[in-house]
């Protein structure tokens, strides 16, 4: 990409930072080419980031040139500033997984860099594809935009539960084998996966191409609440009594199209591979569809207080009664492996009498008969889980008490 195509790219995923809770501060640095990289302005809000607020650098200048020159592999950096994050690097010696993606996508432990000097950056990023800096934050490193994004907001979910999990008894951390497994079966199944740019359109109704098209508008839409994050997340809908459409495994959603969507039989699995690869979760869908019959839609978010609940292995009590009286309570499953016989059988178990589930040191998924009823309750309990962990109140306050 020549400089205008990267400054684009920057100020178009700058957005990608908004949340409902966290604002996040620092700087985004971009390869060019092998000679420059643009970096934009230290301390500046992130979503606000705009094309006047970067800078062009030589390869040669800078703590970033010499990452960027040392590692080729590396496109893109970001730091990112959160309160939650300053907090905890001050004193911690690393960031162990209690969540599975941040084994999966990030490393099975995350390292501490005093300074921000390229020798301890590069050191605390070896076998890992993000750090945290002593006392000021998030550092993620990626090829490419979405990913690097992606880290930032695992990590930064990561920490919010160390830093709210003892409000609910505390976290579970995976063991290390756990992290080590999880980490090379994520290499091994988001390796690219569904990376050719087009898949040829298949002769669908114009009904299906509605619901096609539906399942799009509410990706993003929960991307922009922040229930979904760059390709995490999925939802599926349930077609007829034999098919259901599910969004593709590792796609952007901004970048969907009616085509990317897999249709999958229900009850064998099978899905024409002429598609693109379905989610990784597409068995858990078909099994919740099998055994729920007036379930016709599930979301599967990654957000951010439903996640400290997800580390912690617990649910929680909806007080309302009319809410309870249509949901149930928000119950967690047992912690079981994910992709093991058992795995599957734990989250049904626990969705035969409440609409949600915690999935044990994964994040929420939520059924219902229609997709908006689906998204309507994702995002009223998420609101409902930051408020109970506290989200709304400044941390350095309960820290300096």
């Amino acid at each position: 990409m020549n400089e205008l195509q990267v400054r684009e790219l920057i100020v178009k995923y700058a957005s990608d930072f908004t949340d409902r809770y966290t604002k996040a501060y620092g700087s985004i640095i971009a390869r060019v080419d092998n000679g420059t990289y643009l970096m934009s302005r230290p301390g500046l809000v992130l979503d606000t980031i705009k094309d006047s607020d970067l800078q062009l650098y030589d390869m040669s200048s800078g703590d970033a040139g010499k990452i960027l020159s040392t590692r080729r592999d590396i496109n893109v950096m970001i730091f990112a500033c959160t309160e939650p994050s300053a907090i905890f690097s001050k004193d911690a010696d690393m960031l162990r997984p209690a969540l599975y993606d941040l084994a999966g996508i990030v490393g099975t432990d995350i390292k501490i860099a005093e300074d921000t000097t390229a020798k301890s950056l590069l050191a605390a990023l070896k076998d890992r594809a993000g750090c945290l800096v002593r006392g000021k934050g998030i550092f993620s490193t990626s090829s490419n935009m979405k990913d690097a994004i992606s880290i930032v907001k695992i990590i930064e979910k990561s920490i919010e539960a160390e830093m709210y999990g003892d409000k609910i008894g505390g976290i579970k951390h995976l063991s290390a084998e756990e992290a080590l497994r999880t980490r090379q079966m994520h290499n091994h199944l988001y390796s690219n996966v569904n990376s050719e740019k087009h898949v040829d359109f298949v002769n669908i109704s114009t009904d299906e191409l509605d619901v096609r098209n539906n399942m799009i508008d509410y990706a993003n839409k929960l991307k922009d609440k922040g229930l979904f994050h760059g390709s995490w997340g999925n939802l599926s809908v349930r077609l007829n009594d034999r098919e259901m459409l599910i969004t593709p495994s590792a796609m952007e959603y901004n970048k969907l199209r009616a085509e990317d969507i897999v249709k999958v039989d229900i009850n064998t699995l099978a899905f024409d591979h002429i598609q693109r690869v379905p989610s990784s979760e597409f068995d858990l869908h078909a099994a919740i569809y099998r055994e729920h019959p007036d379930w016709n839609a599930i979301i599967r978010t990654h957000s951010h207080g439903l996640s400290v609940f997800a580390a912690a292995q617990v649910g929680f009590k909806i007080t309302d009664p009319a809410l309870h009286q249509l949901l149930g309570d928000v119950s967690a499953s047992e912690h079981v492996e994910p992709h093991t016989p058992d795995f599957i059988e734990s989250i049904l178990k626990e969705l035969r009498h409440n609409n949600i589930c915690v999935i044990a040191n994964r994040g929420p998924i939520f059924c219902a008969t229609s997709l908006e009823n689906a998204a309507v309750m994702a995002d009223a309990i998420e609101d409902t889980a930051c408020n109970m962990l506290g989200y709304n109140e400044p941390l350095l306050r309960a820290e300096e008490e």
